[in-house]
């Protein structure tokens, strides 16, 4: 069985097709096997390599608007990179909160996801209390990954796309430039860097493997991974032209919008203290040090994350640009269709 792969079962490929065909009582009899075949399998990763490479050439083509005031979040380019290279992504969940593989893993709940995608719940009743036929292409992709979005069993893992990347590379910095990013995460803006001719370096305490393998394998040249956290990493001075990332999300509340590993490697499982006054603090210290003078400087935080934000004001002064992310919000939100905006706010380096 491969990861997007349909199943099959007593030699009858279970498509979207065949299982609308099927009543109430025919679906509910496929749940026990179907959970057989799954659980003898066992949890999958991505696995075509070759759609992987295909994927990398869309990134590579790809050009944005750069006179745009806004750039779309929403887009799914090369976001598939992320994630066929960075199996840690399927690791990440809210503080507490269990992973997709722990989920995967309960047998009860994996039950009732494959309830979900042979489309009983729909079956049953839809808002009017009439029946829907609704069914899905039975891969291992749509039962331990859809299923649990669509159930709302997880929320999903942010990715800093692809395609913003890019944008912020071609918009503030030039050709053979040096980007500096001190939180690598799934190699969003380490592609981006690199498929517009850029230099890269990027630390990350827990991600740098993952994307050392990316790198080689997509024939990536001209960066630098550094397995260390930001706050203890100070390259040369002024030998960045822009440094930018997405950090973890310290909101107001004192909580982690994300959990990415319960590692004590990661700042924000060392406590608030830490967070704020050694990660943060001598992260943008570190920044300030190696980033050029009249360079840019980049953080993406929500505004609900307004202590970070003011740390980096008292060290960089107010924001002179903001570029906005917008979001759609998608069809398995309770606010779908809205729109949401979320800033990357962007600094001078005035030494």
């Amino acid at each position: 069985m491969k990861y997007d792969q349909v199943l099959e079962l007593n030699g009858v490929k279970l498509t979207s097709k065949y299982i609308e065909s099927l009543n109430k009582q025919e679906r509910l009899d496929l749940i026990d096997p179907i959970f057989d075949i799954v659980r003898k399998v066992g949890w999958l990763y991505p696995d075509e390599e070759n759609k992987i490479k295909k994927s990398w050439g869309k990134v590579k083509e790809y050009q944005p608007d750069l006179n745009a005031d806004d750039q779309f979040n929403n887009s799914s380019l090369g976001t598939d990179i992320c994630k066929f290279y960075c199996h840690s992504f399927f690791d990440a969940t809210e503080p507490g909160a269990p992973t997709m593989k722990d989920n995967f893993n309960d047998d009860k709940i994996l039950k009732k996801m494959i309830w979900n995608r042979l489309g009983l719940a729909w079956l049953d009743a839809d808002s009017k209390g009439e029946g829907v036929n609704e069914a899905f292409n039975l891969s291992f992709k749509m039962i331990a990954i859809q299923a649990q979005r669509s159930m709302r069993l997880i929320n999903q893992t942010s990715i800093f796309k692809p395609s913003i990347a890019k944008f912020m590379a071609l918009k503030y910095s030039m050709p053979g430039d040096v980007i500096g990013d001190y939180s690598c995460g799934f190699g969003a803006r380490l592609m981006g860097a690199v498929s517009c001719g850029r230099q890269y370096i990027g630390t990350d305490p827990m991600t740098c493997p993952e994307l050392e393998i990316m790198a080689a394998k997509l024939g990536m040249t001209g960066y630098k991974l550094i397995q260390s956290g930001s706050e203890d990493y100070r390259g040369d001075e002024n030998s960045i032209d822009l440094y930018y990332s997405s950090p973890p999300y310290m909101m107001d509340s004192d909580i982690i919008k994300e959990s990415y590993t319960n590692d004590v490697s990661q700042a924000y499982n060392k406590g608030k203290e830490y967070f704020y006054n050694t990660y943060w603090d001598r992260t943008l210290d570190n920044v300030k040090y190696m980033l050029k003078p009249g360079k840019w400087f980049g953080l993406n935080l929500t505004e609900d994350c307004s202590e970070m934000i003011r740390m980096a004001n008292d060290k960089f002064g107010k924001p002179i640009e903001i570029v906005k992310l917008k979001t759609i919000r998608s069809h398995l939100s309770k606010t779908a269709g809205t729109e949401k905006f979320e800033p990357v706010f962007m600094y001078k380096n005035i030494k």
